[in-house]
């Protein structure tokens, strides 16, 4: 794991140190940068395999045909190497970088789809004249691109960009919506008009006369027919495939360890990491004691963190985290690089500031088995809608109107408000819309005139109506919502805040769920094996039975537990108050103060839901000032 950036077009190369200097937390272990021409490369280290000085980037190959900066990790080099070593290359050193830029000399892009693992890099080919970008197909690892009028520039993070003259900051309206609809941007969208991600599974080309090419090298989800598995021989599948995935990831020349929360997914991860290290004393874990997460409808996973490690023999860091964090909002908001108004983020770098702490420099995550196995509370208000989607028009509609007089001051309303919020849309949009935290109507009149006028025209499901509109006919309600899932939650939010987290303190976080052939294996199944009733993962819980504690298999659905409803009447709500207050939420030019603070009290009468998007409201006018200069 590392950080990467660099230039084609008229920069001076001493750009190359301020973008390394600008995310040099992603590297502690060495820096590196190259240039030649109108091309620069730079790099900062993170050192996981290969400590010597044979992994140190910019990497080119033995003749010089591709120099590389690159960011992640190849899971299956070791068979990609024997590959190269059969076409008669030699390699020096035992990096799965030296791997990955010998098969781009050999074989160009079309090594891609080879690639079993998390990564983003880039590679100038001398002879051709270009440079190549490519992220991994789940997106686990970030890259942002700009354009500005010296040439082209890219990025691990955000804010390197920041040192490249000529960045359009301008905030972009639909972007900025979305983070206070949806938390995240979905899609290529950033905060910053003129910088742009690349998309999970996709690749760029860019000429050096300045053309950018865009297209992708990942198959598209769910492109398989789904298949009538056996209920034994689809168990006995689902124990191959995850634990092969374990032992793939588990490759390290460094200590690693795992994160443990006590549910079925970082349980069924940590149970394969043990059994393939032969003992859970090489496999530290790590867990939250948030406390107040019951106001927000979550149960405490500490006791059952707590059981797992007892029965699997690891040891388990308990993580405390103190309310204080939220004055450390702006720091959060700096290291994000987007205004992500997700407490989570929080917990994630608590945790991972305690395992560098203890020498742990890599972390397995069960982050992705909601998304590929069907686990989240939206599963089963999608799988609701056969007692009720049955009903005409007039009665959904009456279920909308019920809705919007529920209290939105205790989880069971909120859930229900959200269930019936979007009863009476088409189907395509009401599947799109349990996505929302707060519709685009009820967050107009926080805006700035100007602003929303920007967004006349914009919703923030667009872009996930757009992606719906891609998969091929017939893929069933709950794989579309699963498509949606993988391509946008899951990309643009929880892992861009975990990667972003841990590699603030230094730490890398692997995906084991996210392994491609365990995806593709879980895109075959029919829906009856992920989603029972209202039982979801029905699939994993069944092939874990008997393996790990049926009290971990048997416990409800919860998340983490931060007491986010209270402290916005308590220290946000405050802020923003003396945001208003001040004229400075109004001096962004993206809110309107009294818009807001109406918002603020509707949330504190019950009338709606708006702790998370007023948190964002906060993220935004940090990213506006920290970033944007506004």
């Amino acid at each position: 794991m590392c950080g990467i950036a660099g230039y084609l077009g008229d920069f001076a190369a001493e750009l190359l140190p301020r973008m390394n200097q600008a995310q040099a937390h992603r590297g502690p272990d060495g820096q590196g940068v190259w240039s030649s021409g109108r091309v620069g490369l730079a790099h900062v280290r993170l050192a996981i395999l290969d400590l010597s000085p044979a992994g140190h980037q910019p990497m080119s190959d033995v003749r010089g045909r591709v120099t590389l900066v690159f960011n992640g990790e190849i899971y299956n080099y070791r068979e990609l190497r024997a590959r190269l070593e059969r076409e008669g290359a030699t390699l020096r050193g035992s990096s799965d970088t030296e791997v990955l830029v010998e098969l781009l000399a050999r074989h160009g892009r079309r090594c891609l789809p080879w690639l079993n693992g998390i990564f983003a890099f880039a590679a100038w080919f001398a002879d051709e004249r270009r440079l190549l970008l490519a992220r991994d197909a789940a997106g686990v690892k970030p890259l942002y691109w700009t354009r500005t009028p010296a040439g082209f520039a890219f990025a691990s993070e955000l804010k390197a960009l920041l040192t490249v003259p000529g960045v359009d900051l301008t905030p972009d309206a639909q972007a900025i919506a979305s983070y206070l609809t949806l938390l995240y941007a979905p899609g290529e969208r950033t905060p910053a008009r003129g910088v742009r991600k690349l998309r999970p599974g996709d690749f760029l080309e860019c000429a050096e006369d300045g053309a950018v090419r865009l297209a992708s090298f990942a198959p598209g989800h769910y492109r398989e027919e789904v298949q009538a598995f056996p209920r034994a021989t689809a168990v006995e599948a689902c124990r191959h495939y995850v634990s092969q995935a374990v032992r793939r990831q588990l490759v390290a020349d460094v200590p690693l360890g795992g994160f443990l929360s006590g549910g079925v997914d970082s349980t069924t991860i940590a149970h394969h990491a043990v059994r393939h290290l032969a003992g859970g004393a090489d496999y530290p874990c790590f867990s939250l004691d948030p406390r107040g997460g019951e106001a927000e409808g979550f149960a405490d996973d500490l006791p059952y963190a707590r059981l797992v490690s007892t029965r699997l023999g690891v040891p388990l860091h308990v993580v405390g985290l103190a309310e204080e964090s939220l004055d450390e909002l702006d720091e959060l908001v700096r290291s994000l690089d987007e205004p992500t108004p997700d407490p989570a983020a929080f917990a994630t770098r608590a945790i991972c500031a305690a395992a560098r702490d203890r020498g742990v420099k890599v972390l397995l995550s069960g982050a992705g088995g909601d998304d590929i196995f069907s686990g989240y509370r939206r599963h089963q208000a999608l799988a609701s809608e056969r007692y009720w989607g049955w009903m005409p028009p007039p009665w959904r509609e009456a279920l909308v109107d019920l809705s919007a007089q529920l209290p939105r001051d205790n989880p069971a309303g909120r859930r229900l408000a959200k269930l019936f919020g979007h009863a009476s849309a088409p189907p395509a949009e009401r599947l799109a819309s349990y996505f929302l935290w707060l519709d685009d109507s009820v967050l107009a009149p926080a805006l700035a005139p100007g602003f929303r006028e920007e967004l006349r025209r914009f919703r923030s499901v667009d872009t996930m109506l757009d992606a719906l509109a891609t998969l091929p006919t017939g893929v069933s309600r709950l794989n579309q919502m699963l498509h949606l899932d993988r391509s946008f939650f899951l990309a643009d939010h929880n892992l861009n805040y975990t990667d972003k987290m841990a590699m603030a303190c230094g730490v890398e976080v692997r995906v084991p769920f996210l392994d491609p052939d365990l995806v593709a294996f879980t895109e075959r199944l029919p829906d009856d094996l992920k989603q029972r009733g209202r039982s979801g993962k029905y699939l994993l819980r069944a092939a874990m039975r008997g393996v790990i504690p049926a009290e971990v298999l048997d416990r409800p659905k919860t998340g983490f537990g931060f007491p986010l409803r209270r402290l916005l009447h308590g220290s946000y709500g405050r802020r923003l108050r003396r945001l208003a207050a001040e004229g400075r939420l109004d001096a962004t030019g993206v809110f309107q103060g009294a818009g807001v603070i109406a918002l603020l009290e509707a949330d504190a009468r019950g009338e709606v839901d708006a702790a998370y998007p007023l948190m964002g409201v906060l993220c935004v006018e940090s990213w506006l000032r920290q970033f944007a200069g506004r």
